[in-house]
């Protein structure tokens, strides 16, 4: 399949509007010349008009003196002088150059210029065999560096008459028609003056008129016309190189907008926070992955769906933003770790580096990276708790292996002792006691083997109502014989988990709050536990809450280690199990206790994800 780029498609339309317009201005050119030949062509035409007006009434000015005068031997001066004092007045306007009578040798007879500068004019052959009296021909030539239309035609043969001449007889010749041509040379000696061709005797009246004038114009014209040439291809090649300077420019503006477009994405699809710094704390700019790291954690997740905009907060704002900020940027660049709502980060802040003097108000500028490494926490609790369930399970196998089966003849040879001894007091209070310290050694073996046995879950969603129920019926003595009012409060939602390893989580944590409820000697007779549910982000939490006299915050930290206890006859494995079967459901647990205000127990049960997703 063919490929078309935008560019392409963009460009055709507009190398198309240039290249109409080079057509434009070719066609433009093309007129201006024929305009400019049409021009030259009617300067021509009205100056022929002229010159011949002007030659047809000297012709008859002249042909009017000779009938003037009569044939005799006076005539010939006379229409000499008359002659040339008609042609010396003419020669005085402006337009006319000179007037002059020609023999066909090429002598002036008579003339307006002085001896000696008689213009030169070569008349064509084609011309002079076509000629006929009463016949004007035309040509331009240049006589003394000026452009003169010099116009003539074979005056009458009386002329010659008086000017001493004889007419050849016969046929004259010549047909009509105009021709131009430019004069050429000097003859040696003669000044300016006329040559024709001596083949017949003829004489020839030529008027020189002055073009300069209608030359002068038609050469501005054309001037302008060849600047309103050259301006139109200007405009085509300037419009050219504005068009490919606007297409380069705007290929070179989208590419900056792919490439912003590219940076923005990767920003926003970095797994990394990004945050940029001004020098007061504030934020100038953070991508998704920093807004959604940052961003209050909600119970329903809308925080993490919609993440709020932090650019314009202050870093300072924040518990390790203020940390941070103690450190010195310019020092050794290191990650830091900080706990922020139920996350472990590490930040790294990073000043920008200072390149350009333009840059100088940006060098005091902070870079920082957000890295969430809950999971990898996790990763690294649970590859401890790993470690430790090993040295624990080689301990728990060599006990098993070690203690199992004498402790089994000990509580044997304890338990008949009880009843051989029964009713021998206090005998029988020993033998007894020898029972149940045997019984209570057997379940710790049986936690520690429970323990460090690695579990094989088979989750599915299980409905918490009907684990309530079950949980009220299986306990219902213990809370009678104890004084606890259970409330049982699960959700209509279920929970994704193993409903043997549930029960199991819930039985320890109920049994954890009725000896602690028991204890207790201070807190109020009826205890109370409550069990609840409620649907959070990507999960479900179950919580399980007493009123009993809460924990210390020395224990609490370190409740989750095995065979650390707050109770008298606990074996502090209990909640090492319960958060080994969260660990395994990949959930965490949670404890909110205080001294005197009860115990809060928060387990997280994540959502099924089915493989892929």
């Amino acid at each position: 399949m063919d490929v078309v780029h935008p560019e392409g498609r963009e460009k055709g339309p507009l190398v198309a509007l240039v290249l109409a317009l080079i057509v434009l201005g070719l066609g433009s050119l093309y007129l201006t010349w024929q305009s400019i030949a049409q021009q030259r062509k009617i300067v021509e035409d009205h100056m022929i008009m002229t010159g011949n007006s002007i030659l047809r009434g000297v012709d008859n000015n002249i042909f009017r003196i000779a009938r003037t005068l009569r044939m005799g031997n006076q005539s010939a001066p006379l229409f000499r002088t008359m002659t040339e004092e008609l042609f010396t007045e003419l020669a005085k306007s402006e337009d006319i150059e000179f007037v002059t009578l020609f023999d066909r040798s090429g002598q002036p007879l008579v003339t307006s210029v002085k001896e000696g500068m008689h213009p030169i004019f070569q008349l064509p052959e084609a011309v002079a065999e076509d000629i006929e009296p009463g016949r004007a021909w035309h040509v331009m030539a240049e006589v003394g560096k000026t452009s003169v239309l010099l116009s003539g035609l074979q005056v009458r043969s009386g002329i010659a008459a008086l000017l001493g001449l004889e007419e050849p007889g016969g046929e004259h010749g010549g047909g009509h028609g105009q021709r131009r041509g430019m004069g050429q040379g000097m003859g040696p000696g003669m000044g300016p003056g006329m040559m024709f061709d001596d083949s017949r005797s003829s004489v020839y009246l030529v008027v020189g008129l002055n073009a300069e004038k209608h030359m002068r114009q038609f050469r501005q014209y054309r001037q302008a016309a060849t600047y309103q040439t050259g301006y139109v291809f200007l405009a085509a090649v300037v419009l050219w190189s504005l068009a490919f300077a606007y297409l380069r420019r705007r290929g070179a503006s989208r590419k900056l907008v792919r490439l912003e477009r590219f940076q923005n994405k990767l920003l926003d699809n970095m797994p990394d926070g990004l945050v940029t710094l001004a020098e007061d704390g504030e934020i100038l700019a953070a991508n998704r992955s920093a807004r959604e790291l940052l961003a209050p954690d909600e119970e329903d997740g809308s925080a993490s769906r919609n993440p709020p905009e932090i650019v314009g907060a202050n870093w300072h704002d924040f518990d390790f933003g203020r940390r941070t900020a103690e450190n010195n940027p310019s020092g050794p660049v290191e990650w830091e770790q900080f706990d922020y709502q139920d996350r472990s980060l590490e930040i790294l802040s990073l000043p920008f580096q200072e390149h350009d003097e333009d840059e100088a108000s940006e060098s005091r500028q902070l870079l920082v990276l957000i890295r969430d490494r809950t999971h990898i926490r996790s990763l690294e609790e649970d590859l401890n708790e790993a470690k430790r369930l090993a040295a624990i399970g080689s301990l728990a196998a060599g006990v098993a292996h070690e203690v199992r089966n004498p402790l089994s003849s000990l509580r044997g040879f304890a338990q008949l002792f009880a009843t051989k001894l029964k009713g021998q007091a206090p005998l029988d209070q020993y033998a007894a006691a020898m029972v149940q310290e045997a019984d209570r050694l057997n379940r710790v073996v049986t936690d520690l083997l429970y323990l460090a046995r690695p579990r094989q879950l088979d989750p599915s969603p299980i409905n918490l109502a009907k684990v309530g129920d079950s949980l009220r019926q299986l306990m219902r003595f213990d809370f009678e014989d104890k004084q606890i009012e259970p409330e049982f409060d699960f959700g209509a939602e279920p929970v994704y988990a193993d409903p043997d390893a549930l029960r199991q989580v819930l039985l320890n944590l109920i049994s954890n709050s009725l000896d602690a409820i028991q204890g207790c000697a201070d807190c109020d007779k009826p205890g109370h536990i409550r069990l609840t549910s409620s649907q959070g982000h990507k999960g479900v939490w179950i919580i399980v809450a007493d009123d009993g006299p809460g924990m210390d915050p020395e224990i609490r930290d370190e409740v989750f280690k095995p065979f650390v206890t707050g109770k008298k006859t606990g074996t502090g494995l209990g909640l090492a199990i319960v958060q080994n079967i969260m660990r395994a459901h990949k959930g965490r647990v949670l404890i909110e206790s205080e001294p005197g205000k009860g115990t809060e127990m928060k387990l997280f049960f994540p959502d099924h994800v089915a493989e892929g997703d």
